[in-house]
């Protein structure tokens, strides 16, 4: 099973980790985060979109409840040293993030921010890089009955706005997700999600 860091862009988006963390619970992939992943996550989402910290505490706490292993340290020398590897500011920025995938031993961050992590950093350290949509489609090829088990979880917690298989495709594919290629990659399978 893959070993995937969530880059806090991700976690930022409410209904994709919503996805994700239900593919986690069908055991197609590992989470990873860290308390400083978390705390960059939860500053952005207060500051863009005024939701109550308490809210924003009540998910994050829910999610280390879920997931309590998930939850790994950055060591500050390794921080230090990503950084110092690092070409641009944004990757010094993030280089916790690097640091947090190297010592839970991720083989890849999932991140929409791909300029944000070195080539160089992540060689040494054995990852790579993806954005979210590609992710969930290597995880669909790869462990298919694991996916397809929790993508009928996902459809089924959205108990608001309850979708048709069909619709429910067309719900990752559209703008607000971003999933096109998993909603593609999906279409075959309309009878079994």
């Amino acid at each position: 099973m893959p070993v995937a860091t969530l880059d806090a862009c991700v976690l930022f988006q409410g209904r994709l980790t919503n996805l994700l963390l239900h593919l986690a619970d069908a055991n197609a992939f590992e989470p990873i985060w860290s308390d400083d992943i978390h705390s960059e996550r939860m500053r952005n989402l207060h500051a863009s979109m005024g939701i109550p910290i308490d809210k924003i505490e009540y998910r994050r706490h829910e999610m280390e409840r879920a997931f309590p292993a998930a939850n790994v340290p950055a060591p500050l020398g390794l921080v230090s040293s990503i950084q110092r590897l690092s070409k641009t500011a944004a990757q010094r920025k993030d280089a916790h993030v690097a640091a947090t995938a190297a010592a839970a031993k991720a083989t890849v961050i999932v991140t929409h921010n791909i300029k944000d992590f070195a080539p160089q950093v992540l060689s040494r350290h054995g990852l790579s890089k993806i954005r979210p949509d590609p992710f969930c489609v290597d995880l669909l090829a790869r462990h298919q009955g694991r996916v397809l088990t929790g993508i009928r979880a996902h459809r089924a917690s959205l108990k608001r706005t309850p979708m048709s298989p069909a619709a429910y495709i067309g719900h990752l594919a559209d703008d607000k997700l971003g999933m096109r290629k998993l909603a593609l990659a999906l279409s075959p399978h309309g009878g079994s999600i």
